[in-house]
């Protein structure tokens, strides 16, 4: 199966929303971005009768985009308690195998003491 003309999907599930069964969010191609830009809209006075008609669609879409925010900030934490807890074991390995070497150095010697004797 050739994957290169696929595109990256996200499909969200089980949200805890009374409106938004199920999200399916499509990713852009992989690409550096020096940085991150804010997106603004704005209302102007003509398009105040279409935004009345619209309301009820920014409700739901602000509802997804609250949804998917919320999913977001979810993994990077998770992410960041990985990394915690990575350093923590790091820093343990670290310290077993300083007392590895230590106890190894420390039977050496005695067992060189006791063939000496």
């Amino acid at each position: 199966m050739n994957q290169s003309g696929l595109k990256n999907m996200v499909i969200l599930r089980n949200l805890p929303s009374n409106i938004v069964e199920e999200a399916i969010i499509v990713l852009k191609t992989n690409k550096k971005v020096k940085e991150n830009e804010k997106i603004d809209r704005n209302i102007s006075a003509k398009d105040e009768k279409v935004s009345n008609k619209t309301k009820e669609n920014d409700y739901i879409l602000k509802e997804a985009e609250m949804l998917v925010s919320n999913y977001i900030t979810r993994l990077e934490q998770k992410k960041k308690e990985r990394n915690e807890v990575q350093k923590k074991i790091d820093k343990k390995c670290k310290n077993l195998k300083k007392y590895i070497i230590t106890m190894s150095i420390i039977i050496l010697l005695e067992t060189l003491l006791l063939i000496i004797k």
